[in-house]
């Protein structure tokens, strides 16, 4: 099975073709250029498989939260793809693909948050990031960091992972003084696309028949955009 991931919601674009056991994969900090970047990435990593766009039989792609404009770009290219090939599309959140990439052992936990502005993150905390058994302490969702920490107590250990955790590492550690854990902030951390693939196809094997159609996959947005918002203040007569 031929396997094509697609994760556009944070600065990092993540591109990886799993062909014949083997993962080819592209994961760079693009400054969420990725408009412009993404399809010469997704040719560059076919051409590197040695295999076409047509060859591919299964779609992942990271479904955010996070960006706006980074997610939208990868659901309806992922969507128009699996249209196109008639091939399942198997969305996942972003926080489980960078948590799933995270190296930890089994008494640490794992925070995933990208800054969201307004003084919040879209996060996720989990207690096992194991690509067969993951477990979320927090779903990911748009949350104040205060929030994202409540779970922690006394002799955690906590990885801290994204641009969120690197903005709000006053909070964190503030918030760690008082309830006693220890945390350790990975910067620029980088997603595995080999990983990203093992997540689709567990994902997929678990139901095969829930991903059959492409438009049951879509984008997990996590809040209204500054455009949706004005608009409703607009229409309810606020502004």
């Amino acid at each position: 099975m031929n396997i094509l991931t697609i994760d556009t919601a944070t600065d990092f674009e993540l591109i990886s073709v799993t062909s014949d056991g083997k993962t080819y994969e592209f994961a760079e900090n693009v400054k969420m250029s990725h408009s412009v970047t993404m399809f010469h990435s997704i040719k560059s990593i076919l051409d590197e498989a040695s295999i076409s766009i047509k060859d591919i039989s299964l779609i992942g792609v990271g479904v955010g939260p996070g960006s706006f404009t980074g997610v939208r770009i990868a659901v309806s290219t992922a969507r128009m793809i699996a249209q196109i090939l008639d091939i399942p599309l198997i969305g996942v959140t972003t926080q489980d693909i960078f948590a799933a990439s995270a190296h930890r052992d089994d008494r640490e936990k794992v925070l995933v948050a990208f800054d969201a502005k307004k003084s919040r993150v879209f996060g996720a905390l989990y207690s096992d990031t194991s690509v067969s058994s993951q477990k979320t302490l927090i779903d990911a969702g748009d949350y104040s960091m205060e929030f994202m920490l409540k779970p922690l107590t006394a002799g955690d250990k906590l990885i801290c992972i994204g641009d969120g955790c690197s903005r709000y590492r006053d909070v964190i550690a503030a918030v760690a003084d008082t309830a006693g854990f220890s945390f350790n902030i990975i910067e620029e951390f980088i997603p595995s696309g080999s990983i990203t693939s093992r997540l689709v196809l567990e994902k997929y094997n678990e139901a095969p028949d829930k991903y059959r159609f492409y438009n049951n996959t879509g984008p997990l947005y996590a809040r209204k955009s500054d455009a949706e918002v004005a608009l409703d203040e607009k229409n309810s007569g606020k502004v």
